[in-house]
Formats: C-alpha cells, sequence, structure tokens
C-alpha cells in the first residue's frame, strides 16, 4: 500500500473505498445545510426567491461548508467519519493553503465558466452549420468518465479540481494488517468497476468522434459547377445536458447525475416509474431488461418520455 509522509510519521494514502464513504457522508451533511440555509432564505426573502434559485442557494452552501472546513485546514465531517486528511500531491507535507482555495474556487466557479462556454457554443449552433454543444458535451463526459476510471483504478483524486491542484487524501491513523487486508481487497474491487467504466468510456468516445465527422460532412454547403450554393448547411438538434446548473433547475443536487454512467443527465429522460437517466443510457438498457435499473419496474424503449423544459 503507497504511503505518504506528513511530518516524522508515515500515512498510508487513502483509498478509493474510503473516499467515496466521505463524500457521500459529506452530501448527507450538505443536504441538511442547504435545507437550513434554504428555510433561513424563504424567511428572509420569500417563497418565491428560493423556489427561483435551487441551484444558486444549493452551491452557495456547499462553498461556505468548504470555507470553514478545508480552507481553514478542518476535516469536513464526511472526512472526519472516515479519519482520512488531505496531503500535498508528493505525500510529503500538507497541502498550501493557496491550493485549497483554488480548489474552492474552482468548485463553486467551474460549473458556471462550463455553462457560459456551452451556452456560447449552443449559440453557434444555432447560427452555424455545426453541433458544436453535442461534441462538446460528449469530449466533457469522456474526460470525466476516463477520469473517475483513474480514481478507481488508482484511488486518488475523486475530485477533478482536487488532481489539478494536489490536494490527495491520506488515512489519519496507523493501519494495521487486517485492517489494511481489507483495504487492499476493496481496492480491487474498484480496480474492476474502473475497467469497466473505461470500457464504458471508450464505447461512449467511438459515437463522439463519428458525430463529430458527421456533422462536419453535413456542414459542408453543397456548390453546382458553377460555383453557386444550392443548399442550405444542415444543422442538427442541440442536446439537453444538467452540467449546465441553470439547465433544468427543479432537479436539485445528486439527482443531476445519472446512475447508469455516473455522470451528469444527457437528455434527462424519465421511466414509468419515475426514475430519470440519460435517454441514451435507459435506452440502451431497456433495450436489453425492459425494466428500470433501480426499482425493476417493467420499463419498454417505447415508454421513455424525454423531459423538456
Amino acid at each position: 500500500m503507497e504511503c505518504s509522509m506528513t511530518g516524522t510519521h508515515a500515512l498510508p494514502f487513502a483509498d478509493a473505498a474510503s473516499i467515496v464513504q466521505s463524500r457521500q457522508k459529506d452530501e448527507q451533511i450538505e443536504d441538511i445545510l442547504i435545507k437550513k440555509f434554504t428555510n433561513v432564505l424563504q424567511a428572509l426573502k420569500g417563497q418565491l426567491f428560493t423556489n427561483m434559485h435551487p441551484t444558486g442557494i444549493a452551491r452557495a452552501t456547499k462553498f461556505i461548508y468548504l470555507l470553514i472546513t478545508t480552507l481553514r485546514g478542518v476535516s469536513t465531517l464526511g472526512e472526519e467519519y472516515v479519519d482520512i486528511l488531505y496531503v500535498n500531491r508528493s505525500g510529503r507535507g500538507l497541502p498550501k493553503r493557496y491550493s485549497r482555495l483554488l480548489f474552492i474556487l474552482s468548485t463553486f466557479l467551474g460549473p458556471y465558466a462550463l455553462a457560459k462556454l456551452t451556452k456560447r457554443l449552443r449559440k453557434g449552433d444555432d447560427e452555424g452549420n455545426m453541433n458544436l454543444t453535442s461534441v462538446f458535451d460528449g469530449m466533457i463526459d469522456f474526460l470525466l468518465q476516463f477520469h473517475l476510471m483513474t480514481f478507481y483504478v488508482k484511488g486518488s483524486y475523486y475530485n477533478v479540481f482536487k488532481r489539478i491542484f494536489g490536494l490527495r487524501y491520506a488515512i489519519g491513523h496507523k493501519v494495521d494488517s487486517a485492517e489494511g487486508k481489507m483495504r487492499e481487497q476493496n481496492a480491487h474491487t474498484y480496480k474492476i468497476l474502473g475497467y469497466v467504466v473505461l470500457i464504458q468510456s471508450v464505447s461512449k468516445g467511438i459515437p463522439i468522434i463519428k458525430e463529430l465527422l458527421k456533422t462536419r460532412h453535413k456542414s459542408e454547403p453543397q456548390i453546382n459547377e458553377n460555383g453557386v450554393l444550392t443548399e442550405k448547411p444542415q444543422t442538427t438538434i442541440s442536446k439537453i445536458s444538467l452540467r449546465d446548473p441553470e439547465v433544468m433547475p427543479f432537479i436539485s443536487g445528486p439527482s443531476r447525475d445519472c446512475t447508469l454512467c455516473l455522470l451528469p443527465m444527457t437528455n434527462p429522460s424519465c421511466a414509468p416509474c419515475g426514475h430519470t437517466y440519460c435517454w441514451d443510457c435507459l435506452f440502451k438498457w431497456c433495450n436489453e431488461r425492459p425494466e428500470c435499473p433501480l426499482c425493476r419496474q417493467t420499463c419498454a424503449p417505447q415508454q421513455i418520455l424525454m423531459l423538456r423544459q
């Protein structure tokens, strides 16, 4: 098992299972804080305000939570729950305060910057002749899945911005042989999951390349022998991605992620039971098994309903 050095004590790097468990615990805490913060804002600003800004309220709450914990060098409740702590990329010391600050700012501002870029690309789709939004969303999904695969295999950097700014986790106590053996077994299980995600990434990457080539071909204007444009460039319909926090804000928090691909939903679609997934994920699933992946209620492909704003 890999080890890191903090001061004079050798601490093993945290495994994927501990990091995931920590994140799940923090999500529970964040949900509680969001509800309390929403109640306060509702009393001050009214019900309409909280209904209009659920995503902003959630992000502001998480931002404050990270400021009073991570920025100050204090463990979050999730990190404390599984006894893990931050170390720097080399594992030889604690991360610098500016690294923690950049991570927090990126976590808060990154989705908004991505949403703004997506809007600009969508505008290009409307004015131009390529479905840039669809290709861009596909590339981002591919990169995120590749990042997730790396985390499952290596057991480090569950969050993309933590990878960028070098915030890695170590276990905050000495690991005995029994615990070490259990963690190695968990790591092996997550490695298998990582290879599954890799296969999914490749299977999604190939259609993206095909779509890019297809849209480029469609975008070429048809010119006759006299050099006159004879056909208007064709366009394709942009996809709806829940990566943009302003898209379908009534779907909040972890519910915006598809439980099949573990990414923000693209073209969110609903099964008859009410569970929501990416259109492609659910359609492929129901072609193999005509049932909801979660509750197993019958769901034929023709029963899938794509959500629209």
